[in-house]
C-alpha cells in the first residue's frame, strides 16, 4: 500500500539513539523545519528510548528490555519518523521504505516474542535465512530477498579473505559483476586509507577486520544511502564507512573516544578510520579533546551534550513537600549517576567509572562532622554495581539519610532535580568531565557538585559552567 511516509522527505538519518541524543537531535530539527529520522538497531536500554524522554514513569521497568505496552505511558506514542528495529527487521523497513509504503513504528519488544523479536508477516523460513546471514552473508541476504545488497557484498575480497571456503550463493559471472567491483573497490580504499592516515599503527586494516562487521553493515546499507547526511553515534560510524562510504558522515562522541580508537582490535582500527574520514567530529566530553589530538584529528568540533529545554527548566513541584515531610529533612541532595565504581574491563576506567565511592565516603565524612545536619540523600537504583554502593553506604553509616527510588524517567527526574538543593554527580579523577546531568540540573537552576578539572574545559567554553569542583 503506497502512502506518504516521512523518510521519503527526511534528508538527515540519525544512526544510534544511546541516552535518546538521536531522538532529541532528530526531534530538535524537526521543530525547526529540518525533516530527520532516527535509525536505531539491536538497543533496547530504556534510556534510549523516546518513551523515557517523554513519558513520566515512575514504576521500575526492565533496563535493557522495557515491555511498554505493560507500563502507562500517559497517552505519548513514539512518532512514525522513529525506527526501532532489531537487526532482523531492517530488510523489510528498507522494503517498505523503497516501496514507499508503511513500516510500524512501535517497539519490536512489544508484539513479538522476546526470543524473536520480529514482525508479523516474517515467517520461519526467513528467519532461519537470516541466522544464515549471519555466516554467509551474500547467501543470507540473496534469501532475503534482497539481491542487490548481496551483490553489493564484498564478494572477491571474502573469498580472498577466507580462501574461497565461503559459499556466497552467486555465479562465477559475480566477481565481475558492477556491485562487486565497488565492493572490492570499498575495502581496498579503506585499508588504503587507514595505512595512509595511520602509518605508525602497529597492526594495518586488514580485509578480515571489515568482514567482522561486514553483515551488519550491509543490512544498514539500504538506510545508510538513502539519506543525504548521517550522522553516527557511538561506534555506528563504523557501519557507514563500509556500506556508505561516499556519503556525507558527522560521528558523535559518547566517551567513545576515550578508549575505542586506541585498541588493537577490528573494531579499533575501524573506528578511529571513521573519526579520521568523517566530515565532522563532534566531541561532547571535553576530555575527549586529548583523543582528538592524539589521533590527528583537524574535523572536530566542541557540541554541549544536548538537552531538551522544554522540559528541563525551573518549576515548583510537590515532589519537595513530600519528601521533606515524609524523612523529617531540611535538605535534599539528588545523586542520579549510575552506580559503577569498582569493576570494569582493563583500560575501560574513565569510560565506565562514576566515582560514587568517592560521593559516599565524602558524604559520611560531612555527616560525621555535622551530626545535626537534616538531610536526605537520593539515590537511583541503577548501574551494575547498585548492591556496592548499598553496602558501602551501611559501612559508613547514614543508610538512615538515604532514600533509594527506581531509576525515572526524564519527565520524573526533573522533579527532583526542582525538588533538591544541590544535585551530585559524577566523581571519576580520571576524567574530570560531565555528561547531561549537569546541563539538566542547571536549566533547573540547581548547583552541581563533581569532579571538575577546568583546564581541561577551557579549549571548549570561553567561559566556564558555574559546576562546583570537589
Amino acid at each position: 500500500m503506497k502512502t506518504d511516509n516521512p523518510a521519503r522527505a527526511s534528508v538527515v538519518l540519525h544512526v544510534g539513539n544511546i541516552l535518546n541524543n538521536g531522538y532529541l537531535h532528530c526531534k530538535y530539527l524537526r521543530k525547526r523545519g529540518v525533516p530527520a529520522d532516527v535509525l536505531n538497531v539491536d538497543y533496547r536500554h530504556c534510556q534510549g528510548q523516546p518513551e523515557w524522554a517523554e513519558a513520566p514513569i515512575t514504576v521500575p521497568v526492565d533496563e535493557w528490555n522495557p515491555s511498554w505496552d505493560k507500563v502507562d505511558l500517559h497517552g505519548f506514542r513514539r512518532p512514525d519518523w522513529f525506527f526501532d528495529v532489531a537487526a532482523v527487521q531492517l530488510p523489510y523497513l528498507s522494503q517498505a521504505l523503497a516501496e514507499g509504503g508503511h513500516f510500524d513504528a512501535r517497539p519490536w519488544g512489544a508484539a513479538a516474542a522476546p526470543k524473536a523479536p520480529v514482525l508479523s508477516n516474517v515467517n520461519a523460513k526467513l528467519q532461519k535465512a537470516y541466522v544464515a546471514a549471519r555466516h554467509a552473508v551474500g547467501t543470507g541476504l540473496a534469501a532475503l530477498g534482497l539481491k542487490e545488497l548481496a551483490r553489493s557484498a564484498l564478494i572477491e575480497p571474502w573469498r580472498r579473505a577466507t580462501g574461497g571456503k565461503l559459499d556466497f550463493g552467486e555465479s562465477k559471472d559475480s566477481r565481475n559483476d558492477r556491485s562487486a567491483i565497488e565492493g572490492r573497490e570499498i575495502a581496498e580504499r579503506l585499508c588504503r586509507q587507514y595505512g595512509r592516515d595511520f602509518p605508525d599503527a602497529a597492526r594495518k586494516l586488514s580485509l578480515s577486520d571489515i568482514l567482522e562487521f561486514l553483515p551488519h553493515a550491509l543490512l544498514r546499507q539500504f538506510m545508510l544511502r538513502r539519506y543525504r547526511l548521517n550522522q553516527c553515534y557511538a561506534l555506528d560510524p563504523i557501519y557507514s564507512i563500509i556500506a556508505a562510504p561516499d556519503q556525507p558522515l558527522i560521528c558523535y562522541e559518547h566517551g567513545t573516544m576515550r578508549d575505542f580508537p586506541f585498541e588493537d582490535s577490528a573494531r579499533g582500527r575501524l573506528y578511529s578510520l571513521a573519526l579520521k574520514r568523517a566530515d565532522k567530529v563532534m566531541i561532547t566530553n571535553a576530555d575527549c579533546k586529548g583523543s582528538a589530538d592524539r589521533l590527528g584529528l583537524r574535523n572536530a568540533i566542541f557540541i554541549p551534550h544536548i538537552i531538551d529545554d522544554d522540559l528541563f527548566r525551573p518549576a515548583e513541584t510537590a515532589l519537595r513537600e513530600r519528601l521533606t515531610r515524609q524523612w523529617g529533612c531540611d535538605h535534599i541532595l539528588v545523586a542520579p549517576a549510575r552506580h559503577h565504581w569498582k569493576n570494569a574491563p582493563p583500560g575501560l576506567e574513565n569510560s565506565w567509572f562514576k566515582g560514587n565511592d568517592v560521593l559516599i565516603r565524602g558524604l559520611a565524612r560531612l555527616f560525621a562532622e555535622r551530626p545535626a545536619l537534616k538531610v536526605l540523600v537520593v539515590f537511583f537504583d541503577w548501574g551494575q554495581e547498585a548492591n556496592l554502593s548499598r553496602d558501602l553506604i551501611r559501612e559508613c553509616g547514614f543508610a538512615d539519610r538515604v532514600a533509594w527510588v527506581p531509576l525515572q524517567s526524564k519527565p520524573v527526574l526533573k522533579d527532583y532535580y526542582n525538588a533538591a538543593d544541590v544535585v551530585l554527580d559524577q566523581f571519576n579523577a580520571g576524567i574530570g568531565t560531565f555528561g547531561a546531568v549537569l546541563p539538566e540540573s542547571m536549566a533547573c537552576a540547581k548547583p552541581v557538585i563533581l569532579n571538575f578539572k577546568e583546564d581541561i574545559h577551557r579549549w571548549c567554553y570561553p567561559e566556564l559552567p558555574p559546576a562546583l569542583n570537589a
